[in-house]
């Protein structure tokens, strides 16, 4: 494998565990999995939290992605604290 491939593929825009949201909307998500195309960019499993989501896990591009905001907490089943106690259980 060449070498900048494998210092590509260490860097992340998100761990899996981490809490995000989406960009233009609330979208309180959990990271369950991550991968990149061909092309490098990278593709999230993610599992909504919103208080009403028809569409709980989906395939988000990172690019469309960011760290979770005070307004999608507003409208997540779960507080961030009781999220921080799920996550170290």
């Amino acid at each position: 494998m060449n070498a900048h491939v494998l210092a590509a593929a260490e860097n992340w825009q998100f761990e899996v565990g981490a809490w995000i949201t989406h960009k233009d909307q609330s979208m309180p998500s959990l990271v369950l999995g991550r991968m990149r195309t061909s092309r490098g960019d990278e593709i999230y499993s993610v599992r909504s939290f919103a208080f009403e989501d028809p569409n709980r896990d989906r395939m988000m591009l990172g690019e469309a992605l960011r760290t979770i905001d005070e307004a999608a907490w507003a409208v997540c089943l779960l507080t961030p604290e009781l999220a921080a106690e799920l996550a170290v259980a």
